[in-house]
């Protein structure tokens, strides 16, 4: 039997199937978000530690040994900066009140030399009592404005100086004025 070339075979007619659309090989919206997302979070943190981790404790150090070295070379220096002395927490009640008001005041107190710092931290409970006996000898009126505050600083610094052998105050700072 002879088989023609041309004719189709019906055998290779019925096992074809029909061709079928090709699925999508692109970027979808929905594969972007599921994998760009988190790999984005990954990298942020990444940088994130690489900074806190390696490059910020070296700028650190190296501001710290900048710090250290000048404080190190000139010690003569060191003795005529400014120290600040805080008294905190220093709680009366005002004169005329009758316990009903009180102030809750913190003060800093500026000296010149670290001699003289170290005299007033060792003198904290003679410099308490002085900001005790001005504070609470002083009326609701007396504290208000600006230039009672003035006049305040003057007399607390008139009256520190008083007990104070190796130096005397530069400024007297109010941090904390609280009158209830």
């Amino acid at each position: 039997m002879a088989k023609d070339i041309g004719s189709p075979d019906p055998k290779a007619q019925q096992t074809t199937p029909a061709p079928q659309p090709a699925p999508q090989q692109g970027f979808t919206l929905k594969k972007i978000l599921m994998i760009g997302v988190p790999v984005l979070v990954v990298q942020i943190g990444l940088v994130y530690l690489l900074i806190s981790n390696f490059f910020a404790p070296r700028v650190a150090a190296g501001q710290q040994g900048v710090a250290t070295e000048s404080k190190t070379d000139n010690k003569v220096a060191e003795d005529q900066t400014t120290q600040i002395v805080v008294v905190k927490d220093v709680i009366v009640n005002p004169a005329g009140t009758n316990g009903t008001r009180f102030l809750v005041t913190t003060v800093g107190l500026e000296v010149p030399t670290v001699a003289a710092k170290k005299e007033l931290e060792e003198k904290e409970i003679q410099t308490r009592d002085v900001l005790i006996t001005i504070l609470s000898g002083k009326t609701l009126n007396e504290l208000v404005t600006t230039e009672d505050k003035d006049s305040l600083r003057a007399e607390i610094e008139r009256r520190v100086n008083a007990i104070l052998i190796s130096g005397k105050l530069k400024n007297v700072y109010l941090s904390k004025f609280i009158i209830q």
